[in-house]
């Protein structure tokens, strides 16, 4: 009897022990990967932040400016990847200005591609959280090169040296069309050039081929910009008590597509408009804010020209709208502590970059 219970003893102890033994691992385990996921979060973020195309000396001045998003510095040097032109026409010569910081001038460098692909190594890549780099390079079109738009994509940390929170956000393309643009060309300008000895000679006609540089506009073009308004709202009751429904229509006006910011909370849509309340001895309240869908389109972008509408109901009391019947809409824009969670891309102006940043607000008397 006691040999019975002795080993019922010694089989309920090893089992305890177990449980203890599984119970410490599974901490360990559960610590491991939450210490993995600190780990994912706290990464750096490269994203593109604007590119600059004007013309400078008789050659198109480009560049592009990245900035760190993320949480922690990038300290490994990455590649910039630039492409001009698409596979039948490219620009192959480039002259970069790749500085070692940003109050470092630097050095040039002459690039050459018969691909019309340039890979650039970063020389000023220690980018703290909200720094950021630009790469600045000169280039004139080939006199060869027949189409009538200039594509080009930038992609950056190709060789993926740099772990990112998101790696998918590391190109940017476009087009630009060169007449409308004023970009500068080479051309082939024949001269027949006519030579006399003596009478006794014969006259003889040769042709020398001399490539210029032209440009079809002055020596600045104003870089490509969206513009975006509120073109109308309207207002309208609901037969939900405390709702009212708003109908608002934003309109790209400037000359360039107005493209959701890449850093832009997910909480967000790709455009956002700011409610407000005026009244008559002009104080305001600040109230709701409304956007679009995230995935109005699969490019998350509004092209020049072209509309968006936006269609909410938003809970606001008859206290509140009766407050005043004046009502001012600004687009891109947000008010109070939201903007700490979606930061302005572009502090002071909002989230996308903008010809005319003055022409964002809409004001109207609505009847009761």
């Amino acid at each position: 009897m006691d040999e019975q219970q002795t080993q019922v003893q010694t089989v309920s102890a090893s089992k305890t022990k177990m449980a203890i033994a599984v119970g410490f691992l599974g901490l360990a385990a559960f610590a491991a990967g939450f210490a993995g996921l600190r780990t994912s979060v706290s990464l750096p973020d490269l994203v593109f932040v604007k590119a600059g195309t004007t013309t400078e000396e008789g050659m198109n001045k480009f560049s592009i400016t990245l900035q760190n998003s993320g949480k922690t510095n990038v300290s490994s040097p990455f590649i910039l990847n630039i492409k001009l032109g698409d596979q039948k026409n490219i620009v192959k010569k480039l002259k970069v200005l790749n500085s070692v910081s940003g109050n470092n001038k630097g050095s040039y460098e002459n690039l050459e591609s018969e691909t019309g692909s340039f890979d650039i190594l970063v020389k000023n890549y220690n980018l703290g959280r909200g720094q950021s780099t630009t790469i600045t390079y000169w280039f004139v079109i080939p006199s060869e090169y027949k189409a009538d738009y200039l594509p080009f994509t930038y992609a950056w940390d190709t060789t993926n040296v740099v772990s990112e929170v998101n790696e998918a956000n590391n190109t940017y393309k476009g087009k630009l069309d060169i007449v409308k643009m004023g970009l500068v060309k080479e051309s082939n300008v024949v001269y027949e050039v006519v030579t006399m000895d003596t009478p006794t000679s014969t006259t003889k006609i040769e042709q020398i081929d001399l490539i210029t540089s032209t440009s079809t506009s002055s020596s600045t073009v104003t870089e490509q910009l969206p513009d975006l308004i509120v073109k109308d709202f309207i207002v309208d009751r609901t037969s939900y008590v405390g709702m009212k429904h708003f109908d608002i229509v934003v309109k790209n006006i400037g000359n360039a597509t107005a493209i959701r910011p890449i850093g832009m909370h997910q909480n967000f849509g790709t455009f956002v408009v700011q409610l407000y309340f005026l009244a008559e001895d002009g104080s305001t309240i600040t109230t709701k804010w409304l956007s679009s869908d995230p995935y109005h389109t699969s490019s998350l972008s509004l092209v020049s020209g072209t509309e968006l509408n936006i269609s909410e109901d938003v809970q606001i009391t008859d206290a509140i709208f009766n407050y005043s019947k004046k009502i001012k809409m600004k687009v891109d824009w947000l008010e109070g502590s939201v903007t700490s969670i979606a930061p302005f891309t572009y502090p002071g102006k909002g989230y996308i970059l903008e010809s005319n940043e003055d022409n964002n607000e809409l004001t109207k008397n609505l009847e009761s």
